[in-house]
């Protein structure tokens, strides 16, 4: 028989120490003596290590609600009011830790060095002696005149409760999902999951080719011959997927198609112009040689290859302008099929979560259990690519925190 080691009372407990339970922590220690983070994971924080490439990508100095989708969304507005990312910022320059933003808006540690964040916010937790128990996943919670925590080490006992877990994006860094069902038991409901902020798999032989090919370009993704959504940046080919900062932003939405235009700002009579002069400029040369100087040499061979232009030992002068109609039409509709199966192991952030609708929007409080507060990626909002779902994080985890 299993028995609890221990009976752990305070005042506040949060679950989950990423960034958004971390600054709940220490805002809910402005008011509270006694306040706890119970961490599963052998250590706190370990997401925010892997943000930026490393480098940490705090906050987005552009955030606005159009950046956010999800049914907590028009609760952005009110929250980056009080908690804007320039407070963000300005938060954490009083905490010592030097920032700067580039030329997209995007926040970084001046040091360009993830652990740096980690280790102020480690710090100021040692400072405000909030204690931490790692190691130590929650199996059930059950709601009376206190809180009752049950977890594999100790039980707990809390008189305000702060949820902070995350969702089931990057498992390997900790986000299991593990919590949905808890607080489904609740009463709380659990919006439609999938993987956000992650590359879009395709079914495609000639991703071989390209795989490791990078070019600027247009990705849209697409339901049944319509157009859902595009955006455009650097767009990175893999061996089985459409990936860059692009593909992750439209990730979340639901098509059976993506298209990569490589030429977005032409039309395709002004793409049949410029390869109807190609074909006269290297008139001797090889198909092989068609996109010269116009795009990398292992996408330009695909894009001759989808194109069934045959032979490569053909001159450019025999291609015809049925060909270079074609041709233009490629460049700008390279489609591939979906398989419909993204993964949550390469995806940032997951797209669902607590539903919106039964969070005060004002104080992150459960609209059903009072003292039972929501904050960072376990509600359902999910933001682009760029620091504003950190943003979103931090400042939820500062709402929460202040257990108004």
């Amino acid at each position: 028989m299993f028995f609890m080691r221990k009976y752990m009372k305070y005042d506040v407990v949060i679950i989950g120490g990423g960034a958004s339970g971390i600054v709940a922590a220490i805002e809910a220690k402005k008011q509270y003596e006694n306040v706890a983070i119970i961490e599963k994971e052998s250590r706190i924080g370990k997401k925010i290590l892997a943000t930026g490439n490393g480098k940490c990508n705090m906050t987005n100095i552009g955030a606005k609600i159009k950046d956010y989708h999800g049914s907590f969304s028009y609760g952005i507005k009110n929250l980056f009011s009080e908690y804007s990312p320039k407070y963000i910022v300005n938060y954490f320059n009083s905490m010592g830790l030097y920032t700067f933003a580039d030329n997209c808006g995007r926040v970084y540690p001046k040091c360009k060095q993830a652990s740096a964040v980690l280790d102020i916010l480690r710090n100021r937790l040692y400072q405000e002696d909030i204690e931490v128990y790692t190691d130590c996943r929650v199996t059930d919670i059950s709601v009376g005149e206190t809180f009752e925590i049950k977890t594999n080490l100790y039980k707990f006992s809390c008189d305000k409760l702060i949820i902070a877990t995350g969702g089931k994006s990057s498992p390997n860094l900790g986000s299991d999902g593990s919590m949905y069902s808890l607080v489904e038991n609740l009463g709380h409901t659990i919006t439609k999951l999938k993987p956000a902020l992650c590359p879009i798999n395709v079914k495609s032989d000639i991703l071989k080719t390209i795989k490791g090919v990078r070019a600027d370009g247009k990705v849209s993704v697409m339901k049944k011959g319509k157009v859902v959504k595009s955006d455009s940046g650097e767009i990175q080919f893999t061996g089985e997927s459409i990936s860059g900062i692009c593909a992750f932003n439209l990730s979340y939405l639901d098509y059976d198609t993506v298209r990569v235009s490589l030429m977005p700002d032409y039309s395709k009579n002004e793409i049949i112009d410029i390869l109807k002069e190609r074909r006269t400029l290297f008139k001797d040369n090889s198909i092989e040689d068609f996109f010269l100087g116009m795009f990398n040499n292992k996408l330009s061979v695909a894009l001759l290859k989808v194109g069934k232009m045959g032979s490569f030992n053909r001159k450019c002068n025999d291609i015809s302008n049925k060909e270079i109609e074609n041709l233009a039409r490629l460049i700008n509709e390279f489609d591939f099929v979906t398989t419909g199966k993204n993964d949550y192991s390469k995806s940032q952030v997951t797209c669902g979560g607590v539903s919106g609708k039964e969070i005060n929007t004002n104080t992150l409080e459960s609209l059903y259990i009072p003292n039972l507060y929501f904050c960072g990626e376990i509600i359902d909002i999910d933001g682009i690519c760029g620091g504003y779902n950190l943003q979103f994080a931090f400042a939820s985890g500062m709402k929460a925190g202040a257990l108004e």
